[in-house]
């Protein structure tokens, strides 16, 4: 990484560790769910390299995996956007009857489009993990570490995700809106559970085989 892409990194984790309420979790989520992609991308891109036979597989999870990085890239500003237009209408006027009645619409639309972003970044982050099952017949030996890697910061940014869409429905009073999310909410998290896991059993049997065999019961 060059100097300005350093200086962009540092940039945002200052932002993030300030006590402006945006950048947060969500932009947190997104940003994590972007390195998972970019690390399903290299170990795609260098597998490419050593496997001819299966190279337009690897091509196409390579690209799949760079749509996945940029959306994600760019739902970190999206969170951050979501999150100000939330207060935006929090600081709107409430004065009068018709103040109040314009200040809940406009409420209910922010906290809406608030819970959408991170839903979106927590489907975007499931993909990622679909697309480490299937490196992993493809890729290198070698390369387990960073296919391990991108499973739990993927499974990572669908709970950080989830958790920022936790926040904003506990605010919203449209029924017919929480009762679309609630399904949405427990499949992903569920899902990204069971990709994990199915992920970690092929791979950390090999990866911790350094260690030996470790009594399971140590009484």
């Amino acid at each position: 990484m060059n100097e300005s892409g350093l200086k962009g990194v540092e940039e945002f984790l200052v932002e993030l560790g300030s006590t402006a309420p945006a950048p947060g979790g969500g932009a947190a989520a997104a940003l994590t769910g972007a390195m998972a992609a970019a690390l399903v991308e290299m170990v795609a891109g260098i597998s490419s390299r050593r496997a001819a036979p299966q190279e337009g597989r690897l091509g196409r999870i390579r690209q799949d995996a760079e749509e996945i990085r940029t959306a994600l890239t760019k739902a970190i500003e999206e969170d951050a956007a979501a999150y100000g237009e939330v207060a935006k209408a929090l600081n709107m006027p409430k004065t009068t009857e018709e103040e109040k009645a314009a200040r809940r619409q406009a409420l209910a639309r922010a906290l809406r489009r608030a819970a959408e972003v991170p839903l979106s970044t927590a489907r975007a982050a499931l993909r990622v993990l679909d697309l480490c099952e299937e490196l992993v017949p493809l890729a290198s030996r070698h390369l387990q570490s960073d296919i391990a890697a991108a499973a739990q910061l993927a499974r990572a940014a669908v709970c950080t995700a989830l958790y920022n869409v936790d926040a904003n429905c506990l605010w919203i009073r449209d029924q017919e809106f929480l009762t679309e999310m609630r399904p949405l909410r427990v499949e992903l998290s569920q899902e990204a559970d069971r990709k994990t896991a199915r992920l970690l059993t092929q791979l950390e049997a090999s990866l911790t085989s350094w260690l030996g065999e470790r009594d399971s019961n140590p009484h």
